[in-house]
């Protein structure tokens, strides 16, 4: 089962080729499963949800005497002795990244995966749901959803809904509470559901406040971005760090090293690219034998009234944390000697040479510490140590007591400018193997008979505008009955990307399949003239944008794509409320229930960096390469649909230094391309948003008139935006 998901499980990020995300039709028993694995997720921090049937079953569930129902006993047994010990308290606070959490983690996840059908594992859940702590309850069993066999074809929730605490600011919480508060829900009401909107303007405002202080908050519309976080959480669980793989069906190449690089080398590329286009220079290395900059202030505040700690500007590390440094030191020296020797040492003593076939993937596995790191005990597990050392918290010695910093969670660590210092770090040691590699030789990335003509692209635009989100669970209800009837909604500021479309014109002197790769970088000074020096020194600071699969025929061939398009994004995600109403339906025989393979993504409204009002160069890299059907896998992947790998690393052929005169290859095009930000603070960019092409066409008269501007100048609301720019109506 492992081995089904996890071979390609690398496709997350750009990384392999969707096939198609068509619509498809679940029976009566995918129905039931649907629903009662989301039920789990609704209201988690109410262990006593009345009028639920995860509550009902939960309390009168006897676990020890269903052990015959398990795969592995013994765990059950273990999990038990543990259990009556004393487990992590249930409004602790968990994090993956502290020991004595992750070892129960573990043991519950091991019990839950092996039991022997659904409803042993559903009922056990329910159990657990009840009795454990929230947060390794909801890690284990969405990390079990994922993988066992049987749970198939199930769609998870969003984080964002089951931990709102940790996607939206504690003035946003208290004001959803409020509401609830003042409006109350007794059934003489008369109301069959409550609709409110919550308005959320510490995104964009109140975080600024403390710009002065801190530059990195001007990137806030990023790294605060709520579907972004969920992704990255998402990704993660793809391939958690503790999951134990000796007892489990592995294949022999599943790339989960390679695939931890390139997730943090695509992330802190893009970050950059957000600096460049709100004028911060170019991001400091991390010295942590110095004071900690920059700071890191938030109003997040845990489910049970726990603030998340800050870091204060120009912090020195405490005394206390000194054993993180003289860690950190050590076994990145250690690291550097294996990448600089070519050979790692195993746990017994062995050594391997890393720059052979699969090497990247044991420095990858090794970096992050991992449980298929060959040698845990020598090399440790760096990121734990920087996340432990930086994230500002108390070192508690019992583990109810801990109070983890956003660095030790995966829904909140991007919000946090050190967490891309760290990426830094990690990638560096990835960059210096790389740069070890030999580079690509001309008929690895020559594609004979192929030759790309033209590139062109639709202006690229992005603007602010407001994303909707549900945040039912941050509310204390009486029922279940009581909670299905809430529609409580928080607004935030997000950037958004106009779609656009490419359009390549390829010729070719044969009928051939292509892989289509299309990369974004930075303009940076020495390169503005210079297409060779770009892709030799600054490689790894591009993103892949799209890659999809195209048919050539004989002679000249046009490729259109659509932004929208790109395999690897995401739109908006369902939401719990839809989701139930569907599953009602579905049940009720009223309507089908129908659901797409793939539910989740990199968020589509980022699909491009901010770009500035005036523009901002980019450099857009396309390549085609021919296809080896051999090498084709298609994977049906939880979460990211069905998706395909070509045989090609990971971010190829920008995986390396590309040498400067394959530059003259003619299935490679470079193009300057500019990305325009609209200034969303001109009232009227709101009035055009909500109109359609037609209405701004022909019925606009009324509305240009008066400022001048002539019927029949604009075509569309964005043409009639870089108008009113260039004659400075607006900025």
């Amino acid at each position: 089962m492992f081995k089904e998901i996890l071979l390609l499980a690398v496709a997350a990020f750009g990384l392999t080729q969707a096939i198609t995300s068509d619509l498809r039709t679940g029976d009566m028993d995918l129905i039931h499963k649907q629903k009662k694995i989301y039920e789990l997720f609704m209201y988690v921090e109410q262990s006593k949800l009345i009028g639920s049937e995860c509550y009902e079953i939960g309390r009168t569930f006897d676990l020890e005497s269903n052990m015959e129902m398990f795969h592995d006993k013994m765990i059950v047994k273990e999990f038990m002795y543990r259990f009556r010990l004393g487990m992590l308290r249930r409004d602790a606070l968990f994090s993956v990244f502290y020991e004595e959490h992750r070892e129960e983690l573990v043991v519950l996840f091991k019990m839950l995966y092996t039991a022997k059908d659904f409803m042993t594992f559903y009922k056990t859940a329910c159990w657990c749901r009840l009795y454990m702590n929230k947060g390794m309850f909801i890690t284990a069993l969405h990390t079990a959803v994922l993988f066992r066999p049987d749970c198939k074809g199930i769609m998870l929730p969003p984080m964002y809904e089951v931990y709102p605490d940790l996607f939206f600011d504690n003035t946003v919480l208290n004001e959803a509470r409020r509401i609830k508060m003042m409006t109350g829900t007794k059934p003489t009401m008369g109301m069959e559901s409550m609709d409110y909107h919550v308005i959320d303007h510490t995104n964009m405002t109140q975080m600024m406040t403390m710009c002065n202080m801190n530059e990195d908050c001007e990137l806030a519309y990023f790294t605060h971005d709520v579907r972004l976080n969920n992704y990255y959480y998402n990704i993660r669980t793809l391939f958690p760090f503790w999951l134990p793989m000796k007892d489990m069906i592995m294949p022999e190449h599943m790339m989960r090293g390679q695939f931890y690089y390139y997730i943090h080398q695509q992330l802190l590329a893009r970050y950059n690219m957000e600096r460049m286009s709100v004028g911060l220079k170019e991001m400091e290395d991390l010295n942590i034998n110095k004071m900690i900059v920059p700071g890191f202030y938030s109003n997040l505040v845990y489910s049970n009234g726990v603030a998340v700690p800050n870091r204060h500007f120009w912090t020195n590390v405490p005394m206390y944390k000194y054993k993180y440094v003289k860690e950190i030191m050590n076994i990145e020296q250690r690291i550097f000697d294996a990448i600089d020797s070519g050979m790692i040492m195993d746990k017994n003593g062995k050594y391997i040479n890393i720059y052979t076939h699969g090497g990247l993937e044991m420095l990858g596995d090794l970096i992050e510490g991992n449980t298929n790191s060959c040698n845990t005990r020598y090399y440790g597990a760096i990121e734990i140590l920087y996340r432990n050392l930086l994230g500002a918290n108390y070192d508690c010695k019992h583990k109810n007591c801990m109070i983890p910093s956003v660095l030790q969670t995966y829904t909140a660590a991007l919000r946090d400018p050190m967490f891309y210092r760290m990426c830094k770090i990690i990638t560096g040691f990835f960059l210096r193997y790389k740069c070890n590699l030999p580079a690509y030789t001309r008929s690895e990335l020559d594609f004979a008979g192929v030759i790309v003509e033209d590139v062109k692209v639709e202006k690229m635009m992005t603007y602010m505008d407001k994303c909707e989100y549900s945040i039912n669970n941050a509310l204390t209800v009486d029922s279940m009955k009581e909670g299905m009837k809430w529609n409580l909604k928080a607004k935030k500021m997000c950037l958004m990307s106009k779609p656009f479309t490419y359009k390549m014109l390829v010729k070719s002197d044969k009928n051939t399949k292509s892989m289509v790769r299309i990369f974004l970088g930075p303009a940076m000074n020495m390169c503005k003239n210079n297409d060779y020096m770009c892709l030799y020194k600054y490689w790894y600071d591009f993103v892949m944008l799209d890659k999809f699969t195209v048919e050539l025929t004989p002679g000249m061939n046009t490729i259109t794509r659509l932004s929208t398009d790109c395999m690897h994004c995401s739109k908006n995600l369902h939401t719990g409320a839809s989701m139930m109403t569907k599953l009602n339906k579905a049940l009720e025989g009223t309507e089908p229930f129908t659901m797409k393979d793939k539910y989740t993504g990199f968020p589509t409204n980022l699909y491009l960096p901010r770009g500035r009002v005036g523009g901002m160069a980019f450099k857009l890299f396309v390549v085609l390469t021919p296809i080896d059907e051999s090498h084709f896998h298609v994977i049906d992947m939880p979460m990211f649909g069905k998706l395909v790998m070509d045989g090609k690393p990971l971010g190829f052929p920008l995986d390396r230094p590309m040498m400067p005169w394959f530059m003259d290859l003619k299935n490679m095009y470079m193009k300057d391309v500019n990305i325009y930000h609209v200034n969303d603070n001109a009232e009227m960019m709101m009035m055009m948003r909500g109109m359609d092409q037609k209405m701004m066409t022909h019925d606009v008269k009324g509305f240009m008139e008066p400022m001048g501007i002539k019927r029949g100048v604009v075509e569309d609301k964005w043409m009639l935006h870089d108008y009113m720019t260039k004659n400075k109506y607006i900025a």
